[in-house]
């Protein structure tokens, strides 16, 4: 009896860290998706208004800026040493201990609810029918996915942002390539808030609570006039 008590307070422990963890990568992955959001509404802006389209060091600066912050992002979700906070460090321990995310535990984040009866039911749709816990297969495969979507990113990262290495990167990624590894990292983040909280959301990107773009729509530079008035 001893030895399954020191086991189930080593589950809960684990399974309380995880939802510290998910404090921690909720705000970093939603900061990626908001600013992959605020960057290309920028583009749009740019490129409805011709009055603009002109060269310019600032729309170099703000690539870069966006580019190098935003790869650094990827990075810090995809490293899985023990010093980590990541969202694959967090997949690669569920894959390892799989039966911590188990339907009773699941069911269990429903009790007291509205909607208990739909318990089982919801963890069928999410991990497969009649299964115990999550399958650490499925779990592995969606580690892979991130990971061959951020390689390309973390090279970037790895050998020109956070230092300048001898080796150059073997391949920079493209713009597109940026977006669908921020996609994927939000589409990961909300599978597992959901399994670990019983909590649906379908993605991150928030409301803007203001309009953000209203400074778009005044003069930055004050003509000579307005400003020796």
């Amino acid at each position: 009896m001893r030895f399954d008590a020191d086991l189930n307070f080593d589950m809960d422990a684990r399974l309380q860290k995880w939802g510290k963890w998910l404090l921690v990568i909720h705000d970093d992955i939603q900061q990626l998706v908001m600013d992959k959001h605020v960057f290309w509404t920028v583009q749009e802006i740019i490129k409805d208004n011709p009055d603009i389209q002109k060269g310019s060091y600032f729309y170099s600066y703000l690539g870069n800026t966006y580019v190098s912050h935003a790869v650094i992002g990827v990075r810090r979700q995809i490293k899985i040493d023990r010093q980590s906070i990541s969202l694959a460090r967090l997949l690669t321990e569920i894959r390892e201990t799989p039966e911590l995310l188990s339907r009773s535990y699941y069911c269990s984040l429903y009790k007291g609810s509205n909607v208990e009866s739909w318990a089982d039911r919801d963890f069928d749709n999410h991990c497969g029918k009649g299964v115990v816990h999550i399958s650490p297969t499925v779990v592995q495969a969606e580690l892979d996915e991130l990971r061959g979507k951020a390689r390309s990113c973390e090279e970037l990262a790895d050998r020109r942002i956070a230092h300048h290495d001898k080796r150059p990167p073997n391949r920079l990624p493209k713009f597109n390539e940026l977006n669908e590894c921020i996609e994927t990292l939000d589409k990961l983040y909300v599978r597992y808030h959901l399994l670990l909280r019983a909590q649906s959301m379908k993605t991150l990107m928030p409301t803007f609570q203001y309009d953000w773009q209203e400074i778009f729509r005044q003069p930055w530079i004050k003509s000579d006039e307005s400003a020796q008035a």
